[in-house]
């Protein structure tokens, strides 16, 4: 026998089971957008040497990209649990900061890459 207690939960509301699906699909979302962004990452890095531009910046920008594609992971598992938390409270609230700051670096990296495909 366990020393800890156990929780006994009710039944689900069905509302609530289509919002926390919702949100797993959410999460893989993030996942799916997290790990093209690191692949374009690791094909910018692995390419730089071919294509316009000085080697070292497409190296950088490679490996600024992957670090954004494990970023995007974070802030989507973040908010999976975040979101789980306030399902289950009933209190969910959109995080717009959240969503800003990716959107700000995505498009910082968008410069990024169009300057350096410029040179």
């Amino acid at each position: 026998m366990s020393d800890q207690p156990t929780v006994e939960r009710g039944p689900i509301p069905e509302a609530r089971i289509g919002d926390h699906l919702a949100n797993e699909r959410t999460l893989l979302a993030w996942q799916r957008t997290a790990l093209t962004v690191l692949g374009f990452g690791f094909v910018v890095d692995r390419f730089a040497l071919g294509g316009a531009g000085s080697a070292t910046v497409g190296s950088w920008l490679g490996l600024a990209l992957v670090l954004l594609g494990g970023a995007v992971s974070l802030v989507g598992a973040y908010r999976y649990f975040t979101t789980e938390r306030e399902i289950d409270n009933g209190i969910y609230r959109s995080s717009v900061t959240i969503h800003l700051a990716l959107t700000a670096a995505i498009v910082i990296g968008a410069i990024a890459l169009a300057i350096y495909l410029a040179q």
